[in-house]
């Protein structure tokens, strides 16, 4: 009898604690978007004719920051709001969440980083049949019922990637090998990249037969993280690649960070990933001779276009392409 009561005291202690995290967090949303909108410019009274949520994985990284703040440009053109919702270092609610949270709000669209997986192409058809549209970015979700994608062909990305690698290539070593830095070897848009940098590095006569690609799988986009997995790239039995390829911004600062720790400058060719202050530094140094830049201005803007073109006349473009660019040091300024 005791065990029982005791079991009974236990299940609703940890549903209070259930009802009062819920309450925490719904609190928090709302309390977000209230300084949000005060933020964009509620002082003067005017009601936005749309919210929108912008949910991604990281949204302290320094690329999810430029997308968004040329998103946020680009809604209150259109007199609406759009609100960034993300993990970061203050949060660890889950992408599934967060869209639940949405979804439960109402919001007239989301735009989203798509990270993969059933759970989150199940909120995208929740969201669609509550007529809530929704707007991939970087990462496409062909099969879920959302309305549009914004972001670069794989194809295109992969091929320009092998191109840049071509350059990096050692011309007087025999066995030179090539690292790409993937954070999901299973993603469809990845294993295109891979593909065709593969490809090209195989089929040109300059690379065939000398060059291998090999790929590493990073554990998430965290720093932390980032900087354990490339510490222990620096440190394998084999060495340093030749050439060492990173898709995130986070990846690309550890690596140069790591270059200059280990006394690996000059030895490691890297290929960087956007356009934060330490890494156009690099680039104007000559350390880092090449770096991919994505166009975040264009991609807010698509982003908030598509959704306003659905919303308005029911129907969107469902594809984007995002224009990109290779930073050196010749072009840097």
């Amino acid at each position: 009898m005791k065990t029982r009561v005791r079991l009974e005291r236990i299940i609703v202690i940890a549903g209070i604690l259930v009802v009062l995290f819920l309450t925490l967090v719904t609190s928090s949303y709302y309390q977000n978007v209230l300084n949000q909108v005060e933020k964009d410019g509620g002082e003067d009274g005017n009601e936005y004719r749309y919210h929108y949520v912008m949910i991604v994985e990281d949204c302290d990284m320094p690329f999810w920051k430029d997308v968004y703040e040329s998103t946020r440009e680009a809604a209150r053109e259109h007199n609406a709001l759009v609100e960034l919702m993300g993990k970061s270092l203050s949060s660890t609610i889950e992408i599934e969440s967060l869209m639940d949270m949405a979804i439960a709000s109402r919001v007239d669209g989301i735009i989203l980083e798509y990270t993969g997986g059933h759970k989150i192409d199940e909120r995208i058809n929740e969201a669609g049949k509550a007529g809530i549209p929704v707007v991939t970015v970087l990462k496409d979700a062909p099969d879920t019922s959302r309305i549009s994608f914004v972001g670069v062909n794989d194809y295109q990305l992969g091929r320009q990637y092998g191109e840049q690698i071509l350059k990096l290539v050692p011309p007087d070593k025999d066995d030179v090998e090539v690292m790409l830095l993937l954070h999901d070897r299973d993603n469809s848009s990845q294993v295109q990249i891979a593909e065709q940098i593969n490809n090209l590095l195989v089929t040109s006569p300059d690379t065939s037969g000398r060059v291998r690609l090999i790929q590493e799988t990073m554990r998430s986009t965290g720093k932390v993280d980032a900087d354990e997995t490339i510490r222990n790239i620096f440190f394998r039995k084999e060495g340093v690649p030749d050439v060492l390829v990173c898709t995130e911004a986070v990846d690309t600062e550890a690596a140069y960070q790591a270059m200059i720790d280990y006394n690996k400058v000059g030895e490691l060719q890297l290929l960087g990933y956007y356009k934060s202050d330490q890494i156009l530094e690099a680039v104007r140094k000559g350390n880092i001779p090449v770096t991919l830049v994505i166009d975040t201005e264009q991609m807010g803007r698509y982003c908030v276009q598509a959704l306003e073109e659905y919303l308005q006349e029911g129907h969107a473009n469902s594809y984007y392409s995002v224009d990109l660019q290779f930073v050196t040091k010749e072009n840097v300024d």
